[in-house]
């Protein structure tokens, strides 16, 4: 496999992003809310387009977010529903919420019955 492993590093805006094609693991994490929305998570998504084609180890996606706006809240449904029903690997999404964040926690169940991906909802305080 030619994918390589992507990292971003967290901006005030956006989310530090670490996607690697070897160990499965996919992390997101912090605020998303970055003016260009498009130019950001074109190599997000493309990573992601790529691996549903050519990935054979079983992915876990860490989201962590404490923010993110509805431009960021679309892309995410892109990604995970160019992962759904592959049959060469499985998909595990660990979804985090903070104790006093309600909405974070209501998003992730939305998109647990969008996609039927299976989520794991883990809490954390602040």
């Amino acid at each position: 496999m030619n994918l390589k492993k992507l990292e971003l590093k967290a901006q005030i805006d956006t989310p530090y992003i670490s996607l690697d094609p070897h160990s499965g693991i996919c992390d997101i994490l912090g605020k998303s809310y970055p003016e260009d929305i498009s130019s950001f998570y074109m190599q997000v998504i493309d990573w992601f387009e790529e691996y549903s084609f050519v990935g054979e180890t079983d992915l876990t996606i860490n989201m962590k977010l404490s923010y993110f706006n509805s431009a960021s809240q679309k892309v995410y449904t892109e990604i995970f529903e160019k992962l759904m029903d592959n049959p060469n690997f499985k998909i595990n999404v660990n979804w985090y919420y903070s104790t006093e964040d309600d909405e974070i926690l209501e998003s992730g169940k939305i998109y647990e019955a969008l996609t039927g991906l299976k989520f794991n909802f883990i809490v954390y305080s602040l």
